[in-house]
């Protein structure tokens, strides 16, 4: 008879979150849809122990095997393991009920934290929480005073002030604090700790706030259209970016945005709706089919093509990430084909802002420098001076021309999510040529 067979029930969350991870390690399923298939548990507390276990992985591992937790208890199941051991050390801090896992894992307790304190893959500190006001709904002053009377103070800094001394100021917030981006306006710096308070903020669900990554706001930065202007989304939902875009454009000109996906265009749409943007055109089509009988007169493009995706922190991965050459080769395909076409389907254009959420020079490098050799009329604009040279991750330099040029965002040196950018120009003769 099994040493665990007992009375007392290992409590259903525990039991679901466990079968999920095993079912993601063995048989490298996704967690999202793994999840999302689990009917009869609470989604949003599976998502955060997975979560954890996936940033705190090796530290975790290592844990278990130093504290001899699976050798000298054979038959406690290995993945109920590591949820519980996630749930202790790097969760709540606590574990519901008493059945014999459950006590065996918290008789551990001590022992586990001294080996995660003294391991050198100890928990790893998350990125700090970025907050964009929407300034369709609020002004920046009105967001400024909102904080102040809620007692938040503004860390400032010092206006010559280096890109090290900025991501040294994220490090070294203190929790009742608050920064203001350097690089794009608008953008609010939070400690990590605040994360879950700003996700349920009213300000949020009112989109006056917008929770969105510091380094996808880049995108609309660096292709900063004027007032007025007429830009089109080529890859639009959620609609993020589209609303980003917005802003810059103090909500006066025109912006398409496209997407092809029917669940996806209806969240492009809420959004912008309730955002308040009043020059968004929601297009539902495919963005190949696009030119400029249907988007006339675009004259700044964005195009943020679907990528494999290993960039977003936001991403839970229980297993060492694999480089899937075969997928990669089908994005990058598709990846030329969108940026080709908004490089030749549209006359008027003067910028085009290339972006992925990917750290692979296949979705990246090689795809500028393909579109490039097939559209010559185009140009590449330096992005890091585009941020006054106060950025450090470029291209690879391998890619001579290229890689200096283009820009990535690294999680543990930018503190954001991974991001490529690359920014195009139409070359002044190109008519001519």
């Amino acid at each position: 008879m099994s040493q665990f067979t007992h009375s007392i029930k290992v409590p259903t969350q525990y039991k679901a979150t466990a079968k999920i991870l095993k079912a993601a390690i063995e048989k490298q399923k996704s967690i999202k849809s793994l999840i999302f298939e689990e009917k009869h548990a609470r989604v949003r507390s599976l998502q955060a122990v997975l979560k954890h276990y996936s940033d705190n992985r090796g530290a975790i591992d290592n844990a278990i095997e130093e504290t001899g937790l699976l050798k000298e208890n054979p038959n406690l199941d290995s993945a109920l393991a590591k949820v519980l051991v996630t749930e202790l050390i790097f969760g709540r801090g606590q574990l519901n009920g008493e059945s014999k896992p459950v006590r065996t894992v918290r008789s551990y307790k001590e022992k586990l934290q001294q080996a995660i304190s003294g391991s050198e893959q100890q928990k790893k500190e998350p990125n700090p929480r970025y907050v964009r006001i929407n300034t369709n709904l609020l002004s920046v002053a009105d967001a400024l005073d909102y904080l102040y009377g809620e007692e938040w103070r503004r860390k400032q800094l010092d206006p010559d002030g280096t890109y090290a001394d900025f991501l040294a100021a994220i490090r070294e917030l203190e929790e009742d604090e608050f920064l203001m981006d350097m690089h794009v306006e608008g953008v609010l710096i939070f400690h990590h700790k605040w994360s879950h308070y700003w996700a349920s903020h009213e300000f949020v669900h009112a989109k006056k706030f917008i929770l969105q990554n510091k380094a996808t706001c880049l995108a609309a930065e660096l292709l900063a259209p004027p007032v007025g202007s007429t830009v089109l989304d080529l890859c639009a939902a959620p609609g993020m970016k589209t609303l980003h875009i917005c802003n810059v454009m103090h909500n006066k000109g025109r912006i398409y945005a496209v997407e092809q996906s029917k669940e996806r265009y209806k969240a492009l749409c809420d959004i912008t709706n309730e955002a308040g943007c009043q020059i968004v055109t929601p297009i539902l089509g495919d963005a190949l089919t696009m030119d400029a009988t249907k988007c006339p007169d675009v004259e700044y493009i964005l195009v943020d093509p679907s990528c494999s995706g290993n960039g977003m922190q936001s991403r839970i991965s229980v297993c060492d990430e694999q480089k899937d050459d075969k997928r990669l080769y089908k994005l990058a395909g598709l990846q030329i084909k969108i940026l080709s076409h908004a490089m030749s389907a549209f006359p008027n254009v003067k910028r085009i802002l290339y972006c992925t959420c990917s750290l692979w020079k296949e979705e990246n490098e090689q795809v500028v420098q393909r579109c490039l050799q097939l559209n010559p009329s185009f140009k590449l604009l330096s992005c890091k001076k585009a941020l006054r040279n106060k950025w450090q991750n470029v291209g690879d330099k391998e890619y001579v021309q290229i890689g200096k040029n283009c820009l990535y965002c690294l999680p543990d040196y930018d503190l954001t999510d991974g991001i490529f950018l690359a920014m195009f120009e139409k070359r002044p003769d190109a008519d001519n040529e």
